[in-house]
């Protein structure tokens, strides 16, 4: 879903550097979604988009979890 709303849609990134920043989230222990939103969106917008990609991301399953806490 990542890969075509990212390039295929929005056409924000070529091919290699999706595979490249897909790489990436395989070395690094974590959710791999989690890590390739916030990398492509560091991508599109720099440190801004980092943050507010990230926030975003996470946002809505921490309020879910949160409200049914």
């Amino acid at each position: 879903m990542l890969r075509e709303e990212v390039l295929v849609r929005r056409n924000w990134l070529s091919e290699q550097e999706f595979l490249d920043l897909l790489g990436i989230t395989n070395l690094i222990p974590g959710p791999n979604s989690t890590e390739m939103v916030i990398l492509c969106s560091y991508r599109r917008a720099g440190w801004l988009g980092l943050l507010v990609g990230g926030i975003l991301f996470i946002f809505p399953a921490a309020a879910i979890v949160l409200a049914l806490a």
